[in-house]
């Protein structure tokens, strides 16, 4: 039975809610979700492990990974495709930098190598876990909006 109200869901980036996911050494984001959330999976914590490095979105844009995404996603695309069937509104909420769940922004620059001090920069563009998400929803119809937690104001997402 449809809700008789348009109700919002939150879908967050898993470590939006559970820092304990993230790479280590990096802070906690500011996130307090308002009304009924979705966690969604962390695929880097899930691939890699908990004792990861960091990595950057060209060093998980690979075959493996991304197949490995859209079997995560799968069961939560279609929870989300129900839901908003029923007449709910979806915002999904991804980490700002993040290689996996950046929606806007996400990051750039290792090479690979032998394990050092690398640099890398956050650029404008989706995280290889969040774009097969969103690509998978587009091609159902499903409508969402975005929206992203981290972002520094004037520096086009740097976290």
């Amino acid at each position: 039975m449809p809700y008789t109200e348009k109700q919002e869901i939150t879908v967050a980036a898993h470590c939006l809610l559970n820092p304990l996911t993230r790479v280590r050494g990096l802070a906690p984001l500011p996130f307090r979700p308002e009304g009924p959330t979705v966690q969604l999976p962390c695929p880097e914590a899930l691939y890699l492990g908990m004792e990861r490095w960091a990595a950057t979105r060209n060093q998980l844009d690979v075959p493996q990974f991304r197949r490995f995404c859209r079997e995560l996603l799968t069961p939560y695309a279609d929870l989300l495709q129900m839901l908003t069937g029923e007449g709910v509104i979806l915002r999904i909420v991804g980490a700002a930098g993040s290689p996996s769940c950046g929606v806007t922004t996400t990051s750039s620059g290792y090479t690979g190598g032998r394990v050092r001090e690398c640099e890398h920069v956050h650029v404008a563009g989706r995280g290889v876990f969040m774009e097969e998400l969103l690509a998978e929803l587009e091609r159902r119809g499903v409508p969402f909006r975005v929206d992203e937690v981290g972002k520094k104001e004037g520096t086009g997402g740097d976290s």
